[in-house]
């Protein structure tokens, strides 16, 4: 099944690629990596040689030949390093399909290297000591999985492309590399060689473009800021290149490069020129709200490639469309995930949360570009969490090579998002909660944290213990449902709150800051709770009578609703907010009415006989009468506690 769904998915996306016409978001529910192919199956599982952590590289540079539409790579790639602890052997990792040729340390030809489980291991006599320098070059060839490498071409727009993707553990599919989060790549060269008639883009800036013989060009890109080792990227094609700039505050009057790679096709540019434009306010905006775009003296921008949604390759993300909601997301990943890299994949939250996030405060902050609003955007959101009753933010170890767990569209991206809204809402301080997210970024830039690592900084800064917020949203799982019953007493408003829980077992309760919002005939009042324990009582002096209670009305927290009773003496009477068609008319008869008011419709004749009854659901709007017994008139009562209202019914047979 789940095969079957990213086929269909895979198809709509390259359908999104051909169109003329780019969408203006990703479906909420599956965005970016969640819909790549290497995805369909569910685990990989491979050994990765912990010796691998002997070594830190400085340093990367792949000189290598590629064409579009075409998986062939080969050339050399070159690292180095510094030794952490005594190197007797130099392991890293390629999938075994690209062939190694040769391989040098330190400058030095060694003949009796291996290659096999997807590593190549280089022994070195005498093994080096730490603090000692270790140059790795190899010269490797072969065809590239389709894993981490994309090659086709669109028949609509005329695009050829090469693209790679090496998230989460596909490097090694294009490159000898070793695949550990704790060591990011200090600064890189990369070299590709194609056709004159291709573009490549890649990380950092293109510094120079050598033309060859036989109708062949050298782009030599580089970049000076750290990177994790799935973050180089290439893309080739036959693309033109449209410009743009962006001007944040922090560094005018200075701008940041916005370079795009896209279909060399005057109409497709025409039809998606509106949203990369969209591009620079929303590098300026998160400039504001994170902290200046953290590779501002290189560039950013976007390559065209279907890679079946968006990859946040650093500075420039390889996109398969160009709709609104994903080049936010993965401008957002530039702080979080790039600058900023979760430290396992049990924190992929680091990254995904955080750039969905960007996509809602992008929303937010710069409405006029986008088509939905902050409201709805997030109560899409969090329908999606509660499609399903359970499952953590965080990744358990148990499911750290399981790539659809890591990428889970609705606990990584959707849950994730949602925590991070609702911490802002239990900060009750924008301002800190935006100096929290800064704080983050300048404390561990160009480095990589963990959510415990994010947890201390939004402690420091606000003074309070989150320990119970990152125990329930982030480790737990669920969400709660609210049972609501609310009266009056004396001179106060008195709210009665009940639990349940949609995982108990694993988070029994789920404490924290709430709204209920009191509805009264001369205005509603809007209370802010602080529940501590199930079944807590809450008290607000007012003179005010509440006709209803709204929970959650801003939509801070996850959560659903159950039954909401009233405890008052006398009903309240509700029948101007009930709507009976057709009246008179003939059946079948339609009433409306506000949802959470009444459980039960009864029909009563002229003469005050009952005639019949039907229930209506907390969440029920709408109910039919199908047929009355005979011409006349009949009386039509709806009730609940402490709700009423009756409408006169004029029937015709």
């Amino acid at each position: 099944m789940k095969a079957i769904l990213s086929l269909l998915l895979l198809s709509l996306f390259s359908y999104l690629l051909n169109a003329q016409t780019p969408g203006e978001e990703f479906s909420i529910e599956c965005r970016e990596k969640c819909v790549l192919p290497h995805l369909n199956s569910s685990r990989i599982n491979y050994y990765q040689y912990p010796s691998m952590n002997k070594y830190d590289i400085k340093y990367l540079k792949l000189d290598i030949s590629v064409e579009a539409n075409n998986r062939n790579i080969s050339g050399s790639a070159l690292t180095r390093s510094t030794v952490r602890q005594t190197l007797d052997t130099f392991i890293c990792e390629l999938k075994g399909n690209m062939t190694v040729d040769s391989a040098f340390i330190n400058g030095v030809k060694i003949t009796t290297f291996a290659q096999s489980n997807d590593h190549v291991f280089v022994p070195i006599s005498p093994a080096l000591s730490p603090s000692s320098g270790v140059e790795a070059l190899f010269y490797y060839r072969g065809t590239a999985g389709s894993a981490g490498v994309f090659a086709g071409t669109s028949t609509s727009t005329g695009l050829s492309y090469t693209a790679t993707l090496s998230e989460s553990y596909q490097a090694r599919e294009w490159f000898p590399i070793k695949q550990l989060l704790n060591d990011k790549i200090d600064s890189a060269e990369i070299w590709v060689t194609t056709s004159a008639v291709n573009r490549v883009g890649a990380n950092g800036l293109l510094t120079e473009t050598i033309t060859l013989p036989n109708s062949k060009k050298q782009y030599r890109w580089k970049t000076r800021y750290p990177q994790n080792y799935y973050l180089p990227s290439i893309a080739v094609g036959n693309y033109q290149e449209y410009l743009n700039y962006a001007k944040p505050a922090a560094m005018a009057p200075d701008s940041i490069l916005i370079q795009h790679y896209i279909a060399d096709n005057a109409a497709y540019l025409a039809s998606n020129k509106p949203n990369l434009d969209k591009t620079p306010p929303f590098v300026e905006k998160m400039s504001e709200l994170f902290g200046l775009y953290p590779f501002k003296n290189e560039k950013y921008g976007h390559a065209q490639a279907n890679i079946g949604g968006g990859m946040e390759h650093q500075t420039m993300s390889t996109m398969a469309n160009f709709g609104t909601g994903l080049i936010a997301h993965e401008l957002g990943h530039q702080w979080f995930g790039d600058n900023v890299t979760c430290a396992s994949w049990n924190d992929i939250w680091i990254n995904e949360g955080f750039a969905t996030y960007s996509e809602y405060l992008m929303i937010e902050k710069l409405p006029a570009l986008f088509t939905t609003t902050p409201a709805g955007y997030m109560t899409t959101v969090h329908n999606n969490v509660m499609s399903v009753a359970n499952g953590s933010v965080y990744v358990p170890n148990s499911s750290l090579f399981d790539e659809n767990r890591i990428f889970s569209s609705r606990l990584s991206y959707n849950k994730g998002a949602a925590i991070i809204h609702n911490l802002r809402f239990e900060l009750q301080n924008d301002n800190q909660f935006f100096q929290i997210l800064q704080q983050f970024q300048n404390q561990y830039k160009n480095n990589f944290a963990s959510a415990t690592d994010f947890q201390n900084v939004a402690q420091a800064i606000s003074g309070k213990n989150l320990s119970d917020f990152f125990n329930q949203w982030y480790y737990g799982e669920g969400y709660p449902t609210f049972n609501v019953d609310y009266s009056k007493q004396g001179d106060s408003l008195v709210l009665f709150v009940n639990q349940t829980v949609s995982a108990g077992s694993v988070t029994p309760f789920f404490k924290g800051l709430y709204e209920f919002t009191f509805q009264t005939s001369s205005g509603d009042t809007t209370v802010l709770v602080n529940q501590q324990f199930n079944n807590q009582t809450f008290k607000f002096r007012s003179n005010r009578t509440p006709t209803g209670i709204v929970v959650d009305p801003n939509n801070w927290v996850i959560n659903k609703i159950g039954s909401i009773t009233t405890a008052l003496p006398n009903q309240v009477d509700r029948s101007s907010e009930v709507v009976l068609s057709p009246n008179p008319g003939i059946g079948p008869y339609r009433l409306q009415y506000p949802p959470r008011l009444f459980n039960m419709l009864e029909i009563y004749d002229a003469n005050g006989r009952f005639i019949r009854s039907q229930t209506i659901g907390q969440l029920q709007t709408l109910s039919t009468i199908e047929s009355i017994p005979s011409s006349g008139s009949y009386f039509i009562r709806l009730s609940g506690k402490g709700q009423m209202a009756t409408k006169k019914l004029i029937g015709i047979r």
